[in-house]
């Protein structure tokens, strides 16, 4: 039977692993906000003073441990992938031998305490979270004089490195970005080398701006595309460099594609909720119709976005329209319990603790774009934090240039409403319930009688949206969605182009069993999805026409180039 773990390790490690992977959560981090985590902190404390005995028995056995590494008699080692503990020093010297047993058993006292507190199974879940980037964040290696490779590197270069190490520090803090520097920042820019290619800007909402991508083919497919890209992250992981760019290859495969790009919400938006995003979206349906004179386009929706356009879906075909060819979803649960199952941050998703939240001021509910920034890394602390912390300013080195990390580090803000309503949503599931789901007044019909195609797409090492919960949303649209299981991480299934010796992905029109059971009887094909979800889209989207020979309409003009102005704003 193929494991989730076997598809893993057939795949290619273009983009790290570890690093791609933490990049996109925003289906779940509207749950996970700093101020949370310090309410976590004083409960913590709480019950350390109001109840000791946890803490006063898990301070003895670390007394006791500490006491066997001390002789000599300790067994501790850290996992084989723990890059962090590398150098031969930690375990030929016996000073950082210690050093490195002594903090693996005081990091596992902590999580232990967590257990022991007397807190409820979410409770505890997020207390741990806490504890361990506490923890993370006091490894011995990110310190310099507890550090051997950095010591080393600083005697080698006769202080350089700790010279470029400052100056790299001081260009962060001047910037005042919330964690190190993932990526160098000099390597590209939105426009040049990212998000190039062309087309034009043929509408400007307050909320987003349309884009319609030029023809590079003769004919085009009569039914043309909208992409709805994540409410929370910048369009372009769909528009890389060239030959890394699913939008490229799609308008070269003969399509006519328009993208809505969001706006980068400032304060003054925060009244923007869930409702107002779907008259947003509603009016780029309308809009891509005028424009192409087609009154069902295909539509493709991103994360955060797909509960929004299929509730959207669903209150056209509530209305008896059919506005919509096909509807594809990246990466997007529908059932909202799968998020409570997600390592680490299904603990919180927890409806107890949201009556805490509501009680706080509605300012506490905007999402900066630094806490998200923050938040995302807080995922994967050692791999997004601490070991930049220690590249970037410990070792003096630069970072890579990495284009998804660029995009990555490019991030937006979430409305005050918008993170209430999303909340609100996670907390009801009303997609998973027949009728619980309202639109303007409307119930949505059962999102399993659409009447068109639908294709979800899941990823198999995906640890923000594990697949099998990606899984459920298909098996929720019906006998009519085709699932399709990219074969690597998150980000690296979005940029997995043809020629891609490595990559590969599932299929099996069977959606009414288990994800074990699928993935047991799928076939694997070898190359990229994006040739598999071409040919189907092809397939559903009428004859070929000849390609439009200008962008827009009467109506709505060109008013400029690709990417446009909203993809640039900046809100801290």
């Amino acid at each position: 039977m193929k494991s989730v773990e076997d598809v893993r390790n057939r795949q290619g490690n273009e983009i790290p692993d570890r690093l791609a992977d933490s990049v996109a959560g925003q289906n779940i981090l509207v749950d996970l906000r700093v101020s949370e985590l310090l309410d976590t902190a004083a409960k913590l404390f709480d019950r350390a003073f109001r109840n000791p005995a946890a803490m006063v028995e898990e301070g003895a056995q670390l007394a006791q441990t500490l006491q066997q590494i001390a002789n000599g008699n300790s067994s501790w080692t850290p996992q084989r992938n723990d890059k962090r503990f590398n150098d031969p020093a930690w375990t030929e010297n016996t000073f950082y031998k210690g050093m490195l047993q002594g903090y693996m058993a005081w990091s596992q006292s902590l999580q232990n305490f967590a257990e022991k507190a007397g807190f409820e199974a979410k409770e505890a879940g997020r207390a741990k979270f806490l504890l361990s980037q506490v923890s993370e964040a006091l490894a011995p290696t990110n310190f310099l004089f507890s550090n051997p490779s950095a010591i080393k590197a600083a005697i080698d270069s006769g202080g350089k490195t700790l010279l470029d190490g400052y100056q790299n520090f001081l260009e962060d803090a001047v910037e005042g970005r919330p964690v190190p520097s993932q990526v160098d920042f000099r390597s590209f820019k939105v426009g040049e080398n990212l998000a190039v290619t062309p087309g034009d800007v043929v509408m400007q909402h307050e909320m987003f701006e349309l884009i319609q991508y030029a023809p590079q083919t003769e004919q085009v497919w009569h039914r043309p595309i909208l992409f709805v890209p994540s409410i929370i992250n910048k369009y372009y992981a769909f528009d890389l460099a060239p030959g890394r760019s699913l939008f490229e290859f799609l308008v070269k495969s003969g399509f006519t594609l328009f993208s809505m790009v969001f706006r980068n919400p400032s304060p003054e938006h925060d009244h923007w909720g869930m409702e107002a995003y779907i008259e947003a979206i509603d009016t780029a349906f309308r809009a891509v119709q005028e424009i192409s004179g087609v009154e069902d386009p295909h539509t493709i929706a991103v994360c955060g976005a797909a509960p929004i356009v299929v509730s959207l879906a669903g209150y056209y075909a509530a209305l008896g329209q059919r506005n919509i060819g096909s509807m594809t979803l990246f990466v997007a649960p529908l059932d909202t319990f799968g998020m409570t199952e997600t390592p680490g941050l299904g603990s919180f998703v927890d409806s107890k603790f949201h009556d805490t939240v509501k009680q706080w001021p509605a300012s506490k509910d905007r999402v900066s774009a630094d806490e998200l920034a923050l938040l995302f890394a807080m995922l994967r602390p050692n791999d997004l934090i601490w070991n930049y912390w220690v590249s970037n300013y410990l070792l003096g080195k630069q970072p890579a240039a990495f284009d998804i990390l660029y995009w990555n580090a490019d991030g937006t803000g979430m409305t005050a409403q918008f993170n209430r309503d999303f909340r609100k949503f996670v907390d009801e599931n009303p997609l998973a319930r027949s009728g619980a789901m309202t639109v303007k007044g409307t119930s949505i019909i059962d999102i399993s009688k659409f009447d068109f195609d639908s294709y979800v797409i899941g990823a198999a090492s995906d640890h923000i949206c594990p697949w099998p919960t990606v899984y459920r949303s298909a098996q929720m649209l019906g006998e009519r969605c085709q699932f399709v299981l990219g074969g690597s991480g998150h980000i690296q299934t979005i940029v997995c182009p043809p020629g891609n010796s490595k990559a590969s992905y599932y299929i099996n029109p069977d959606n009414s069993r288990s994800s074990e059971e699928w993935l047991k009887e799928a076939t694997k094909c070898d190359g990229t999805w994006w040739d598999h979800f071409s040919a189907w889209c092809g397939k559903r989207s009428g004859s070929l026409v000849a390609a439009p020979s200008t962008p827009g309409s009467t109506r709505h003009p060109s008013l400029g180039k690709a990417p446009g102005t909203y993809v640039f704003e900046k809100v801290r």
